[in-house]
């Protein structure tokens, strides 16, 4: 009892116009094809959907019924591929991101704000972590793509660089080393350093620039969180360094920063993604980063 398409299309516009001439006008095909397409749907449902007279057409009981089954059909079927369409074309779509929590916090909204403006369909899932998580977020088919830094780079994975976040000093307001308008790392040997836990892309970089400083810090204060290294720095507790996007982080904090050189760090910031073609939208959103980041 299955019905294609087209039949359904016919009937539709058969029943609609109330006339086989008129229909088949507006279908661009024969009447003849018309009449014997309605007849090969009454066949196969084994019923009488049409009354036919010389002046027109007019449905019978089973025939509305199944018009408005036909054109819920038709209805959904045009959806679907209006919407597979869009998504064809990078305009439908879920896009999910593994981050580094400042680069999801601090780099992504205004991308992301700035993507939807032209895709206002797009739905996105962002997933923060350490690098090792976001990378195998990716890795695993959990995520799209991982935006976090170079320090891991996955040999399975495709990475395009985006920008560069400088680390800086963060000092309690009224330190004595802010009346300086930069510091090298030598001048936070003599104090406690508050660095985040080792699995941090920050602490890979504050650990490099002591032992490339050829200094360690007089006590290590350890800490897993952004935001309880900001509480300590302000409560005066210590001192540390920080890449300049994690700072917006640590903004409710009484805190001051300044440039930090000898060495100057750098932390490199990556979008890794697997090597297979991704879905459009996601290699849109991929395009867009590259250039809007």
């Amino acid at each position: 009892m299955d019905l294609t398409l087209h039949q359904l299309e016919i009937f539709t516009r058969v029943a609609r116009s109330g006339s086989f001439t008129q229909a088949a006008r507006d279908l661009h095909l024969s009447q003849p094809v018309l009449s014997r397409t309605v007849r090969d749907i009454e066949q196969t449902l084994d019923t009488r959907l049409l009354d036919r007279t010389t002046r027109s057409v007019t449905l019978t009981a089973d025939g509305r019924e199944l018009l408005d089954i036909a054109e819920n059909i038709l209805a959904g079927y045009r959806t679907g591929m209006n919407t597979f369409a869009a998504y064809r074309a990078g305009e439908r779509g879920t896009i999910t991101l593994a981050a580094l929590p400042s680069i999801a916090a601090s780099l992504l909204p205004p991308i992301i704000s700035g993507f939807l403006a032209d895709r206002p369909d797009v739905r996105f899932v962002i997933l923060d972590g350490t690098t090792r998580e976001v990378l195998d977020h990716v890795q695993s088919g959990t995520a799209d793509l991982a935006l976090t830094d170079t320090a891991i780079v996955h040999p399975s994975l495709d990475t395009h660089a985006l920008r560069e976040d400088p680390v800086l000093a963060v000092l309690p307001t009224g330190h004595r080393l802010a009346a300086r308008s930069r510091l090298a790392w030598a001048d936070l040997a003599d104090e406690t350093f508050i660095a985040l836990h080792p699995d941090s892309s920050v602490r890979h970089l504050t650990d490099l620039a002591f032992s490339q400083a050829g200094i360690s810090p007089t006590t290590l204060v350890e800490t897993r969180t952004v935001a309880t290294a900001a509480g300590m720095i302000a409560a005066r507790l210590g001192v540390s360094a920080m890449p300049e996007l994690v700072l917006p982080l640590m903004s409710f904090a009484d805190i001051t920063v300044r440039p930090l050189i000898s060495p100057p760090m750098i932390r490199k910031l990556a979008v890794h993604a697997r090597r297979q073609r991704p879905a459009p939208v996601t290699a849109g959103f991929l395009d867009h980063l590259r250039t809007g980041s």
